[in-house]
């Protein structure tokens, strides 16, 4: 902050800069937004650090018995300095992780900065071998109203939605006010409110058919908060009347390690380790269809201790699975 509270300085050839202005205007930055200031010998090695690092065509010359202080180029500036090499480098891998991920831009603004950079690195360093690589999904029916949502919640902005589900024989058309996108196993979901209903609407982007604006007045998201919404589940499906219960598992020796280093839920912990490796872990979520599914991938090695309706549950889609093999 220093260094380019100097520079503002330098660069501003309207007025003459002593050395005691130069302290006066940097400490009363620092009094403002740290309630401390620095010293004469600070501001000198500052000055000094400036000339020697950065290059800065600083220049002194005396009127009387005053030194002033000046940039002999008035178009210098710290921050228009050339990146280094290494700073390239970096730029370059970042790019190459962003291109992994970007399948689709939300905002456009992204994809110019990214391709501003890309052009630049290109220019300067030479391709690299990749060092880093994302599982790569099919990408999910729906993805194309990603942006037509995400505008509209940052617009605060409504909807008019043609929607079916699996259940239903026809697709229908309400309004909607979304309030937040949600990703869960590359699908995606939009959380709003239906109508002018007082409960939340999950709706699944691979089902909507079609999206148009609407007219009807914006209902501001006074139903949940973003940020721990989610908190008590696995995925993104809230059974009706669902309520967050403990859950108790017996995870074997040959899952536990797995089991461990990447927890089911954010609220497990271990509560029994056995001799032979196997241990126990205790979750507090809501039961729903995604940790069925969860519970499912791991076949016998995970056995549902409590509560007795999840034990059962699982149970008879074990059965019902193995009915297939007979």
């Amino acid at each position: 902050m220093r260094l380019e509270l100097l520079d503002e300085c330098l660069r501003n050839s309207m007025r003459k800069w002593t050395l005691q202005d130069l302290i006066d205007k940097v400490n009363i930055k620092l009094v403002n937004d740290f309630g401390k200031e620095i010293s004469r010998r600070t501001i000198q090695g500052d000055l000094k650090h400036l000339k020697d690092e950065k290059n800065a065509p600083i220049v002194t010359w005396k009127e009387g018995s005053q030194t002033y202080y000046k940039y002999k180029d008035r178009n210098f500036s710290i921050k228009n300095l050339p990146i280094q090499e290494e700073e390239v480098v970096l730029l370059r891998d970042a790019i190459s992780i962003l291109n992994q991920v970007s399948n689709f831009k939300i905002l456009d603004d992204v994809g110019v900065i990214i391709n501003k950079l890309q052009n630049t690195v290109n220019t300067n360093v030479a391709n690299r071998q990749c060092f880093i690589q994302f599982e790569k999904h099919t990408t999910a029916k729906g993805t194309e109203y990603i942006d037509s949502i995400f505008s509209a919640i940052k617009e605060r902005l409504t909807l008019r939605i043609t929607y079916q589900s699996f259940k239903a024989d026809k697709a229908t058309e309400y309004t909607f006010h979304p309030y937040l996108l949600k990703e869960y196993r590359n699908r995606w979901f939009a959380i709003g409110r239906k109508e002018k209903s007082k409960e939340t609407t999950n709706l699944a982007l691979d089902r909507i058919k079609q999206i148009k604006n609407s007219k009807e007045d914006y209902i501001a998201n006074d139903l949940f908060d973003p940020e721990t919404y989610f908190n008590d589940l696995v995925g993104v499906t809230f059974p009706e009347n669902g309520s967050v219960q403990m859950v108790v598992l017996k995870v074997s020796s040959s899952q536990s390690k797995y089991v461990l280093t990447k927890p089911i839920h954010h609220s497990q912990t271990v509560i029994k380790e056995y001799k032979n490796g196997d241990i126990q872990v205790e979750l507090r979520l809501i039961e729903n269809y995604e940790l069925h599914s969860v519970l499912l991938s791991y076949g016998p090695q995970i056995e549902v201790i409590k509560p007795v309706s999840l034990r059962n549950k699982m149970k008879s889609l074990f059965e019902e699975g193995a009915e297939l093999y007979i």
